[in-house]
């Protein structure tokens, strides 16, 4: 989830899908930019462990909840002082269930906008190094566009997730 350095992204929404929070670092708000710096990935792990009582998967909300519902602990619970040999806390695997991207992922949403409409909208700036763009040159200094949060990321094909660079900036050209 690590976006191309040097792109100014504070007003916009963070990059998770679902997520509308404003952005704080490397186009994630605060708590998935955290969730990331702690465990490498800025999405909640989708865990699951089976109830000690019922039998039944379910998503536990906290590593340490054993039991599907408030009815099955004290189901449990009963149970256990009616019979001794039950332990005072089961032990229960829980289970990290792989993240099906087709969840996560949503359709690619599509506007239609010209290059002068791009140029226009960042005054002629390029937003990496924040000098005048020329747009007729081929060289160096010549106009490039890039996507300001990839595509990949974003699902988004938008004018406002289009940026103005040079090719120098882009890395196209030195």
């Amino acid at each position: 989830m690590v976006f191309s350095p040097g792109f100014q992204v504070n007003e916009f929404m963070c990059a998770v899908a679902g997520c509308a929070n404003p952005v704080c670092a490397k186009g994630l708000c605060r708590s998935h930019y955290d969730r990331d710096r702690y465990s490498g990935s800025p999405l909640k792990p989708l865990r699951q462990r089976m109830c000690p009582q019922c039998h039944t998967w379910f998503d536990p909300k906290r590593s340490d909840q054993l039991f599907c519902s408030g009815r099955c602990r004290v189901a449990y619970k009963r149970a256990r002082d009616d019979d001794k040999s039950l332990p005072v806390k089961p032990e229960t695997t829980m289970y990290v269930r792989p993240v099906d991207v087709s969840e996560l992922e949503s359709e690619l949403v599509v506007e239609s906008f010209t290059d002068s409409q791009v140029v226009e909208k960042c005054g002629g700036l390029c937003a990496k190094c924040h000098e005048l763009v020329d747009v007729g040159s081929s060289g160096a200094d010549g106009a490039a566009f890039v996507w300001k949060v990839p595509l990949e990321k974003s699902h988004s094909a938008t004018l406002a997730n289009r940026l103005l660079v040079h090719k120098r900036c882009e890395g196209g050209t030195s």
